[in-house]
């Protein structure tokens, strides 16, 4: 059922996308402090969260300040939120909550990857109802095509992801094309 989906849920990630790069600017000024999780799920706390209506431009690990990476870098004012809604657009759009236990399944060649040690090929990963499908194309010069589609649910079959957590954020991906390193 989820693959015959996917399709609409593409079009409609895809529109969510353009209006979060178009709508960046605005979204702040919607902002409230509220409790929630901040620095990627680490902590719990106060921050700047867009309503529950504009959900599916907010970041749930974080609040509209970022990490504790990007706040080493951006500060945080009312320019550094534009970036991360930027960075981040339509962050919650499709996004999936999985629960352990995990009923995973892989096919293909879970150990292909972009950039260094790069090594082509393609997987399809399923979990708990949801999908991944990457595939590494190499095209010469040091360089590679890239597809993700999907959920990006692969750190659950990944061995150096340990341990897996409880509840696993599921992002929704659609790159059915990107260039990238292959060395």
């Amino acid at each position: 059922m989820i693959y015959f989906l996917y399709p609409f849920m593409a079009l409609i990630n895809f529109l969510t996308t353009i209006a979060a790069y178009i709508l960046a600017p605005v979204l702040p000024l919607f902002a409230e402090q509220r409790d929630g999780w901040l620095d990627n799920g680490s902590i719990w706390g106060m921050g700047p969260r867009l309503p529950t209506w504009l959900n599916w431009f907010m970041t749930p690990d974080n609040s509209l300040d970022g990490d504790s990476t990007f706040q080493s870098i951006n500060g945080q004012n009312y320019w550094s939120k534009v970036k991360w809604l930027w960075r981040n657009p339509a962050y919650s759009c499709g996004l999936r909550y999985l629960n352990n236990p995990y009923y995973t399944r892989v096919r293909g060649n879970n150990a292909i990857k972009d950039n260094d040690n790069a090594i082509s090929g393609w997987v399809l990963v399923n979990a708990n109802g949801l999908f991944q499908f990457v595939a590494i194309v190499p095209i010469g010069l040091s360089r590679c095509i890239m597809v993700n589609l999907g959920w990006n649910i692969r750190a659950l079959v990944d061995d150096n992801v340990m341990p897996k957590p409880l509840n696993y954020q599921a992002t929704f991906a659609f790159t059915p094309f990107r260039l990238s390193g292959f060395r």
